[in-house]
Formats: C-alpha cells, sequence, structure tokens
C-alpha cells in the first residue's frame, strides 16, 4: 500500500475525466437530502413483461432477479443460467480506477462479506468533511478484489459448469469427477454489494460517476438496468436510455420506463396499450398510473396556466413520492417541480440551461458541496452575468466577480481587500475547499502582504497540495506553526495553554509515535476486514467534528498508510467551521 494517498481529487477524477471530488459538506441552512430514496430502493415493483420486439425471443420471467454479468462473454441459455469464461471480470470488481492509484489496497473488502459491506455502504453519511468524502468516493468507484459472497446449499445436477448469478464459479472450481457443481455463490449478496454502491453515488450526486460505473457493468439485473434509467433521466440522456429500454435484452427495468420510451418513440397506441395492462395487473402504483395516463392523453388536461391540477398536488408533490421519471413526467405536461429541497441527484437536471440563472447556481453549489461537479463549472455560472438582486447567493456572486477584477488587476490592495469581502460569503456557503483549489495557487503568487498573505496562506492549506502555504506559515504564531506541522508532515505541537479539543485531539492521533489501533478496529484489520473499519470510521465521522471519533478516524487512517488523508482530514477539521 502506498503511504501517500494525497488528496483523492487530486489523484482519483483526473484519470476518470469525469468530475473532479473538491467540496465540503452541506451546509445548515440547506435542506437536509433525503437519507433514503424511495425510488431508489423500491424502484421495481411488480412486473408485467412486455412484448418484445422480437417475437421469436423466448419469455423472460420478471419473478426473479436476474444476474449482473459484464458485456462480453456471457450467452443466454434455455434456463436463464450463465457462465463466465475465466478471466472475465467479476461485476463486485468492476471500478472506474485502479485502487492503487488512490493509494488503496487492492485486497481492501477481500476479508469482508459483501452483504455486510452493502450495509455499510448505505449508511456512508452525505453530511462529512471534504476530505471524507473525498475518501468515501474512492472507496465506491475503485477496482478491489471481490469481497466474499455467502455460500448456499450445494445444487444437485449433472456436474452442469454454468452458474447463475452476480458470482459465478470458474470451471477450475469443479473438480474432475465432481458429479455435482460447487456450493453456489450467494447471487443477490452480489448483486446488492453492485447496488449500494451505485444508490450511494446517486445519493451523493455522483450521476456521471454512476453511469460509467454501470456502463462498465452493462448489468443486466433489472434493479440495476433500473438505476441506469434514472440516472440518464437526470443527466437530461433520454435517448440512449429509451434506445436500451426499447431494443436492447429483456428483462427491463420496469413498466413505466417502457411506457414513457414507447411515448417517445411516437408509439403511443402501444404504449397505451401497455399502460392499460400493467395497470389493470398492479405493475403501476396508483400516482405513477395517473401520471402516466396524463402523460398519455396530454391535450385532456386543464388547468390553469402555471398552477398544477389537484390531482398533481395531492399525490405527486411530496419528495418521497417523486422518481426521476415522475419528476420528467410532470416537467413534460408543464407542471414542473423544482429540485430544490429534492435529493441532490436531481440537481443535475438545473444545468442544462433550460431554467432561470438563480436556479442554476443553487444547483451547482449543491453539487459542488456534494463532491460531485468541479468548481470550475460553479465559477464560470458565478462570472456568466451580473447579480440579479441582494442576499443569499446573489452576494457571493458580487464577491467573486469583485476577486476576479482586483485579480486581472493587480493590485495587491484590492485583491486583499476583494478576498477579504468574498471569504465570509464562501464560507457561508460552505464551499472552501473549492475556492482554495480555485484560487489558491494565484493568490500565493499576488505580491499581498499582512493580513491579506496571511488569509491567502491559511486558503491554500485547504488545497490539494497545501506545501507552500505551510511553508510560509512555518515562522508565524503559534496556530500557524501548529498547522503548517499538520499541512508538512511533521509532528504537531499543541499550543500551550489555549489549545482546543480539536488541536490537542489531532496533535496526539498526528504524533510522531504511530498511537494504537482501538480494539475493535485492531480486531478488524487483523482479520483482514480493513475496509469495513474504514467505512465504519466514516460513519461515525460524519457531521460537526467529534475530537474522539475524529482522533480515532485519524489513528486508524494511519495504520493503513493513508497519511496524506489523515492530514488533509485534520487540517479541514482544524480550518472549517461545520455545525451540522
Amino acid at each position: 500500500m502506498r503511504a501517500e494517498f494525497g488528496n483523492i481529487t487530486a489523484r482519483v477524477l483526473p484519470a476518470l475525466a469525469l468530475v473532479a471530488v473538491l467540496a465540503g459538506a452541506a451546509p445548515a441552512t440547506a435542506q437536509a437530502p433525503l437519507s433514503v430514496i424511495d425510488w431508489l430502493q423500491e424502484s421495481l415493483g411488480p412486473q408485467v413483461p412486455a412484448a418484445p420486439d422480437d417475437p421469436d425471443a423466448p419469455a423472460m420471467p420478471f419473478d426473479r432477479p436476474w444476474p449482473v454479468t459484464p458485456s462480453t462473454g456471457d450467452a443466454w441459455v434455455d434456463d436463464h443460467i450463465t457462465m463466465r469464461p475465466i478471466g472475465t471480470p467479476r461485476p463486485e470488481a468492476v471500478g472506474l480506477f485502479p485502487a492503487e492509484r488512490a493509494g488503496l489496497p487492492r485486497d481492501l473488502w477481500t476479508g469482508s462479506q459483501a452483504e455486510e459491506l452493502a450495509a455499510l455502504m448505505r449508511g456512508l453519511p452525505a453530511d462529512a468533511l471534504p476530505a471524507l468524502r473525498a475518501l468515501a468516493l474512492a472507496l465506491l468507484l475503485a477496482e478491489f478484489d471481490p469481497p466474499l459472497m455467502q455460500l448456499s446449499a450445494t445444487r444437485p445436477g449433472t456436474g452442469n459448469r454454468q452458474m447463475s448469478g452476480l458470482s459465478l464459479a470458474e470451471p477450475a472450481d469443479i473438480e474432475p469427477g465432481s458429479e455435482s457443481p460447487p456450493a453456489e455463490l450467494d447471487n443477490e449478496a452480489g448483486i446488492a454489494f453492485v447496488k449500494a454502491r451505485i444508490d450511494k453515488l446517486i445519493e451523493f450526486g455522483a450521476l456521471d460517476q454512476a453511469a460509467a460505473l454501470l456502463d462498465t457493468l452493462s448489468p443486466r439485473d433489472p434493479a440495476l438496468r433500473a438505476r441506469q434509467f434514472d440516472v440518464a433521466l437526470l443527466l437530461g440522456q433520454e435517448n440512449p436510455a429509451c434506445d436500451d429500454i426499447l431494443h436492447g435484452e429483456p428483462p427491463f427495468p420496469g413498466a413505466g420506463a417502457r411506457i414513457f420510451c414507447l411515448a417517445r418513440a411516437g408509439r403511443w397506441p402501444d404504449a397505451e396499450r401497455l399502460w392499460q395492462q400493467s395497470a389493470e395487473a398492479g405493475a403501476l402504483d396508483e400516482a405513477e398510473a395517473a401520471l402516466l395516463e396524463r402523460f398519455l392523453d396530454i391535450d385532456d388536461l386543464q388547468h390553469d396556466e402555471g398552477e398544477p391540477p389537484a390531482w398533481l398536488r395531492e399525490e405527486l408533490l411530496q419528495p418521497q413520492q417523486i422518481s426521476a421519471l415522475s419528476w420528467r413526467l410532470l416537467e413534460a405536461i408543464g407542471a414542473p417541480v423544482a429540485s430544490h429541497g429534492l435529493p441532490v441527484a436531481f440537481a443535475h437536471a438545473d444545468l442544462r440551461g433550460t431554467i432561470g440563472w438563480r436556479a442554476q447556481l443553487e444547483a451547482a453549489e449543491r453539487l459542488v458541496r456534494s463532491g460531485a461537479l468541479p468548481a470550475n463549472r460553479l465559477l464560470g455560472l458565478y462570472t456568466e452575468r451580473s447579480a440579479a438582486a441582494s442576499g443569499g447567493i446573489w452576494e457571493r456572486v458580487r464577491a467573486i466577480q469583485r476577486l476576479e477584477a482586483a485579480l486581472a488587476q493587480g493590485d495587491p490592495d484590492s485583491i486583499a481587500t476583494a478576498l477579504a469581502r468574498a471569504w465570509p460569503q464562501i464560507a457561508e456557503g460552505e464551499l472552501e475547499t473549492a475556492f482554495a483549489v480555485l484560487y489558491a495557487q494565484i493568490l500565493l503568487a499576488a505580491p499581498l502582504e499582512g493580513e491579506g498573505a496571511r488569509l491567502a496562506a491559511m486558503i491554500a492549506l485547504l488545497d490539494t497540495d497545501p506545501t507552500p502555504a505551510a511553508e510560509r506559515l512555518a515562522d508565524g504564531d503559534a496556530r500557524a506553526r501548529f498547522l503548517a506541522a499538520v499541512a508538512l508532515g511533521q509532528p504537531p505541537q499543541a499550543p500551550p495553554g489555549g489549545a482546543s479539543d480539536i488541536q490537542i485531539t489531532v496533535a496526539e492521533a498526528l504524533a510522531e509515535t504511530l498511537p494504537p489501533l482501538p480494539d475493535d478496529k485492531r480486531t478488524l484489520i487483523e482479520a483482514g476486514r480493513a475496509g469495513e473499519a474504514l467505512l465504519i470510521m466514516l460513519m461515525r465521522m460524519a457531521g460537526v467534528p467529534d475530537p474522539r471519533a475524529l482522533g480515532e478516524g485519524l489513528v486508524l487512517m494511519r495504520h493503513l498508510g493513508l497519511d496524506g488523508a489523515a492530514r488533509a482530514t485534520a487540517l479541514q477539521a482544524l480550518l472549517l467551521e461545520r455545525h451540522g
């Protein structure tokens, strides 16, 4: 394992060429995102087999899970059991970048059961320091060796090597002369593990990463295909999503998706016929059935302009009831629901440029805070036009535009003044790490003096490389020297007398002599379950930094060789004001 984890944001997402993991936790003043999203957890429900496009295609039952398999090498046979050739990657092991690139060992999961890991992943907090959020994203996205699977009873048979499920037996697993295959790996546990990763990425708003992971998997499982469809809707990619629904191999991810796609393709009679069959069979819940009915018969939907009809207010305008498909259908019939207050994943739709500037700004800030959008995207929106009002987000817009103008002029006094005005606005929006990524190196290069230089150096400690700022602060006051030592990898000495609880905790956890692990973490690591220990740590370190949880987490990261992540976390706990 590499000793230097560094900043996950800097190492991981450039390799993905997707989005940067830059920002901090959601602000206390914003409405908290839903921790459990109904449209993710119950996205399928009863299924009605739609008539396949190919009349000769075999019937595909919907009453059991379907295996998730890579896009190459799998053959569907009469009893719908698949085999995986030797060398084909297991879906549980698929990732977007090597684990080593993030400073993590490939065998992080191998000592743990997939079901236990899935449960812990589902509990990962949305409210965390940026460095911890970046670590959580790395755990969800990196390519690790697969975890253990629960073994089910040996299935009697004739020695057929074609095993169903996510985890498929290799031919080498079967002993010569055996009359039956070895114990079958638990398909449900493997599917749950993959779904937990995808669901958490969606909850974090990391839709591009979730889409890339699903594309890599090329899933056949209906639940994963339903998630793939939801992600495409929220990213505005309906055309390729519907192409897969209408022309891909069954099983399909829900009757509602197929009805929607048939209508978009102009196949209205087919859509209406499938709606009728699905509604009668109970494959659509009451609200979804009503919404699809109105989508298919939009000319008969009469209501005052700008005012949704009563049935929409009563049935579908509760955040817990709005799925990605419902949200897009509401938009299509002229009764759009604002994404503000919905889970952060919905904010992506507001970046399409079809709505007002303020809504785009608010969506971009939410996504930057969640680590799902690069800071440059937000900067582009901040500088797009002049602020339209005062207060709140408009003050951040003005502050950034003044700073940009001062930097362009190059006058040190103007830069210092603009920075002093901008920083409180940025801190209020909990966008400090994104601001540091954008401006740290520029501010360090500016000829600032006095308080302006000190503030610029403090901000630069939150950048992906805090070393230049730390070197400038090494000769400062006691607090500056403490922060510099943390950033430079030196044992920090807590200021005598007036040290805070966080400072004392950081000094003890980052001492030259590595402190021992708590018994529970040591037991997990000795059992080869270091990944579980990391996930539990991330859950305990959620929200406002707690000195005890912070100290134990920093020690664990150091034991696992994640020194860079430990020091980034310590700096953020010391510098960022978080109130939950």
